[in-house]
């Protein structure tokens, strides 16, 4: 039986290594000139529609260096809801992310793929227990605050009576709130969620951008607004917002 050949990259001595090769390929692949990593050697592809919260895995995919394939999937214009789409993706929602043809949906599996894959960005804390708390924080922001702002964006996907549709809106945004006091009282006193820029971070600003684009009044919540403002200097971001469908 052959035995399976595998090439696979040394992070930290920067070169491929092959399992079962020949040795004139072992030679050729293993050579100290050969200049390459795991981004080269992966098809990476970001479905993305800006505005929505696809943008924070953008983000993060940015800070890890990645050279992602950005596939815009507008909202606005229901591309989501395609049938080319939804064979990639049945949950109809972005973002979706595709490595070497295998998709990976939900933002809290994707940004830890991530920081995962390319470790030397540090997007998650190293200490184990920080690290269990920034994928709670991550979990938090896309269960515990994320559906409030939808609710107040299209209060018809959760009620067909518009008479409640007010009364839907207002909930959603104390709700919202609540939600950003706590985050408050965390980022108080902190450049980043963490002693170091993570994944947290890429998320959080989504979370607090999308408000205000829903006319949300922030200026209240000064830790948070700091944090917006570090993020909004970070190149990354700015290349996010700027990167639009021709």
């Amino acid at each position: 039986m052959t035995a399976k050949k595998v090439l696979r990259f040394d992070e930290d001595n920067k070169r491929l290594i092959c399992d079962n090769f020949s040795r004139p390929m072992q030679k050729m692949f293993e050579h100290q000139d050969v200049k390459t990593n795991w981004n080269t050697l992966m098809d990476i592809k970001l479905y993305h529609s800006p505005g929505a919260c696809s943008t924070a895995t953008y983000i993060s995919l940015l800070e890890a260096g990645v050279d992602v394939d950005i596939k815009f999937t507008l909202l606005k214009n229901s591309d989501q809801t395609s049938p080319e789409y939804a064979a990639l993706n049945p949950k109809k929602k972005v973002p979706l992310m595709v490595v070497d043809g295998k998709g990976l949906t939900e933002n809290v599996a994707i940004q830890s793929w991530i920081a995962d894959t390319f470790p030397k960005a540090g997007l998650l804390p190293s200490d184990s227990w920080d690290r269990a708390r920034a994928v709670s924080h991550m979990g938090w922001f896309g269960s515990g605050i994320h559906p409030h702002i939808t609710r107040h964006f299209k209060p018809i996907k959760f009620c067909a009576n518009t008479e409640a549709h007010d009364d839907i809106k207002a909930t959603a945004k104390a709700m919202y709130f609540e939600q950003l006091a706590l985050v408050e009282t965390e980022l108080t006193g902190k450049t980043w969620f963490f002693d170091h820029y993570t994944v947290c971070d890429s998320y959080f600003f989504w979370i607090y951008d999308r408000a205000l684009n829903e006319g949300f009044d922030l200026t209240d919540y000064k830790a948070c607004t700091a944090h917006n403002e570090r993020m909004r200097a970070r190149d990354s971001v700015q290349k996010v917002l700027a990167h639009k469908p021709d």
